[in-house]
């Protein structure tokens, strides 16, 4: 067995139990369980290495949304933020080419929303104004569902 298929599998059964102890056990922030459960890389959580990693640092590789897609797109909404940019979800997807260029599918930026809404990073105004009726697709309206761990977390 190569050490990728190891590490597969060791990242495999550290996110059906970091799932099972968040659903059952109320451990964990919203955030970062939704990110384990949907595959994106919970970089607001990452340590400064003055302490011990998280369960999801030596995993990096094994998320569906990178790391680094995740820190863009942090920098990217920040900064929209304090320039009080007027940015909308097509907009978004227009600048990130999203129809385009396979570096960006509209799933990552819905994860990674999701992800940054559950651990209220930006205010309300912000989403609000990211998910205007018309200037966004319909499923974007999820990213500030109301999280319900035992309903929107699936073990598969």
């Amino acid at each position: 067995m190569s050490d990728h298929n190891i590490m597969q599998a060791l990242f495999n059964q550290q996110r059906i139990q970091i799932m099972h102890i968040g659903k059952h056990h109320d451990e964990f922030s919203n955030a970062y369980l939704y990110a384990w459960e949907s595959g994106v890389y919970p970089a607001l959580h990452d340590t400064d290495g003055s302490i011990p990693q998280k369960p999801h640092e030596p995993f990096a590789d094994f998320f569906t949304t990178s790391k680094e897609k995740t820190l863009f797109l942090a920098k990217r909404l920040d900064d929209a933020l304090i320039k009080k940019e007027r940015l909308t979800f097509y907009a978004l997807e227009d600048e990130l080419q999203v129809r385009y260029k396979p570096e960006w599918e509209r799933g990552d930026l819905l994860g990674i929303c999701r992800y940054f809404y559950l651990d209220h990073r930006f205010d309300q105004k912000f989403w609000e104004t990211l998910i205007t009726n018309g200037e966004c697709p319909s499923e974007a309206h999820g990213i500030i569902d109301v999280f319900e761990r035992g309903e929107d977390i699936y073990f598969m």
